[in-house]
């Protein structure tokens, strides 16, 4: 009956917990939508604010390069003698033609360039087709206006015909005395190419007006057939103002044209009579709000569908429960036939955490292995040991998380100890914690018979090649390098050089004191040949008293430097067994194209035998390549 009250209670907590969670949730959501409206509403303020800013300066550099050319116009000699005289010939009106042309080459935009006299003739235009006309009275009050600063002017026609912007400009004599003024036209496509080159959204509206909110250029265009009078379009009415200072004024207005609701930035173009007003559309920029709440409505249905659906699965789990701990005593006891499988293996067995390294089970084996302590009597088999695992590389491969198999491998142990072993670990899965296992195979014995095998080898190997009384190199190598040298010189066209030699009178002195100092004698020479010669040269004993010395990259007369350093070398050496110093007799030559190594030992050979002839102690060289 407790169990049950406690589960209809905890049924009833979990109800409440979900509607409150359910609720919370919603108004969340609402929140999250209303921050999205005012986030974005604040982007497209600021985006408008910018775009306008961007035109408006457009708009004045362009009006503003315009004037400086007209300006330029003062500076034209036919401008100033037209002026003067009033009228000029046909060779200097073409020059002022051309030169009126190449300042409207200047600005693609400005369409044409006219003079006008004091009393506001036109005088002489740019475009020859268009007739010669007075000007609007308020061109003429400019033009006689006494004041200096005022230098230029820039009004706005809305003339179907001629419809653009005029700029004028005073035009004065070298005495300072005013003669007339240049006027130019910019076109309303200039404003139209400016305004269309910005980016306000698919509903968006971008609108240039004069100081009267006359409309001089909108985008989108509007169309031919839909033409407007400027003098129909009725000024933005603002709503709601956002922001309202010394350049800008932001607000919220429904457009004159198609009614849509926008979020307007309206600026003046610096010092000129025309404003430029950027609308940001609310049906662009609420857009990703829409989209956001069309997401989260159904997000907020899915979160409740899953709360109902574990709701549902609560009391289901306190059914479970009592399953779960059932399991996990038969867990426990499953954990225990493996560690008493563990026990009696005959390998060194290792229960290990990966994370802690620490160990967690042993067998018998692993403890006489490592050096850890042995099981008390008195210690429970499902007890862990809990001891650091002091094994590398095992605490490398651990911290990889490497699987390793059967992998034979050097252990150092905790006493800096080495042993070899047959490796493998392997991650369990599954179980409260985790773990790895460690299998070790202890091959420290078998490694050493290798060791001992290998260093017999290399002692094979060094005997096979080397002379065991004065530890040169034997025949049979020298024979081997020979024939490799020669082929190198023959491959690369190198230089080498050879020399043979014998002991002075061995025989007889080997029968007058004995055997043991005849070795004695071929071992100093040996010492004595190591040390006149390099570590490159090959020094090989061929016979009895008999060596060759091959001498790789070295010239004749370079070689027989060496032997006269060792000649010199053995005549300062004594022994106490004996009144006369050691000689020997050589003869060196050196390498020539075509030679074998049966052919350039002979030729040493016979000079060794000339030598000998010559009364021994002597150093004979191959005369035909000194």
């Amino acid at each position: 009956m407790t169990h049950k009250r406690s589960a209809a209670r905890s049924a009833r907590h979990a109800k409440w917990g979900a509607g409150l969670f359910l609720l919370v949730t919603l108004g969340l959501v609402a929140l999250d939508l209303v921050i999205s409206y005012r986030q974005v509403e604040n982007e497209a303020g600021h985006q408008a604010s910018g775009l306008s800013q961007l035109l408006a300066e457009r708009l004045s550099s362009g009006i503003h390069e315009a004037g400086l050319i007209l300006q330029g116009s003062n500076q034209i000699p036919e401008v100033q003698k037209l002026l003067r005289n009033g009228n000029l010939n046909a060779d200097l009106q073409q020059n002022l033609g051309q030169k009126l042309a190449k300042q409207l080459q200047l600005a693609p935009y400005l369409s044409q360039i006219e003079i006008v006299d004091t009393a506001c003739q036109t005088v002489f235009s740019s475009n020859r087709a268009n007739p010669l006309h007075a000007h609007h009275n308020e061109f003429c009050r400019w033009l006689h206006r006494m004041d200096e600063q005022d230098s230029n002017y820039t009004a706005v026609m809305h003339s179907p015909a001629e419809g653009g912007i005029v700029l004028a400009n005073k035009l004065h004599d070298e005495q300072g005395n005013l003669i007339g003024m240049s006027t130019g036209l910019i076109n309303h496509d200039f404003f139209q190419d400016e305004v269309s080159r910005l980016t306000v959204g698919e509903h968006g509206e971008i609108l240039v007006l004069d100081q009267r909110q006359l409309i001089v250029a909108r985008w989108p265009k509007i169309s031919s057939s839909n033409q407007l009078d400027p003098q129909s379009y009725r000024p933005l009415q603002p709503h709601i103002v956002d922001n309202h200072d010394a350049n800008q004024m932001l607000f919220s207005a429904p457009s004159s044209f198609d009614g849509s609701m926008r979020l307007y930035s309206i600026r003046r173009t610096g010092n000129y009579p025309f404003e430029v007003a950027v609308g940001i559309s609310r049906q662009d920029f609420t857009r990703y709000v829409r989209d956001k709440a069309w997401l989260a409505i159904p997000g907020w249905l899915f979160v409740a569908a899953l709360t109902l659906l574990a709701l549902r699965k609560h009391l289901s789990n306190l059914r479970q429960h009592q399953q779960l701990l059932r399991g996990n005593e038969r867990i426990r006891e499953s954990e225990e036939q493996a560690r008493g499988i563990l026990d009696i293996a005959p390998l060194a067995l290792l229960l290990v955490n990966p994370r802690t390294r620490r160990i967690r089970h042993a067998n018998a084996p692993a403890r006489e292995l490592l050096r850890l302590p042995p099981r008390d009597s008195q210690e429970n088999a499902s007890q862990e040991l809990n001891l650091p695992l002091k094994l590398q590389p095992v605490e490398q491969w651990l911290q990889e998380n490497k699987e390793v198999m059967q992998q034979e491998v050097e252990l150092t142990l905790e006493d800096q100890s080495k042993l070899w072993a047959i490796a493998s670990l392997h991650s369990l899965q599954g179980g409260a914690s985790p773990s790895a296992l460690i299998a070790l195979y202890d091959i420290s014995g078998r490694k050493q018979l290798e060791q001992q095998l290998h260093e017999s080898n290399l002692q094979l190997a060094e005997m096979a090649v080397t002379d065991p009384l004065t530890r040169l190199y034997n025949r049979r190598h020298a024979d081997m390098v020979l024939r490799d040298e020669i082929n190198r010189c023959e491959r690369y066209g190198q230089t080498m050089s050879i020399a043979v030699f014998d002991i002075d009178y061995f025989k007889k002195f080997n029968d007058q004191h004995g055997h043991q100092a005849g070795d004695d004698v071929l071992v100093a020479v040996a010492n004595a040949l190591r040390d006149s010669t390099r570590t490159t040269d090959i020094n090989a004993r061929v016979g009895g008293e008999e060596f060759l010395v091959i001498f790789p990259y070295t010239r004749l007369r370079d070689a027989n430097k060496v032997m006269q350093r060792m000649q010199m070398a053995l005549s300062h050496t004594t022994f106490p067994f004996v009144e006369q110093h050691i000689t020997f007799s050589a003869g060196l030559t050196d390498w020539r194209p075509g030679d074998t190594p049966a052919q350039m030992i002979a030729r040493a050979d016979k000079l060794l035998y000339q030598a000998k002839l010559a009364g021994r102690n002597i150093i004979l060289c191959d005369q035909d390549n000194p």
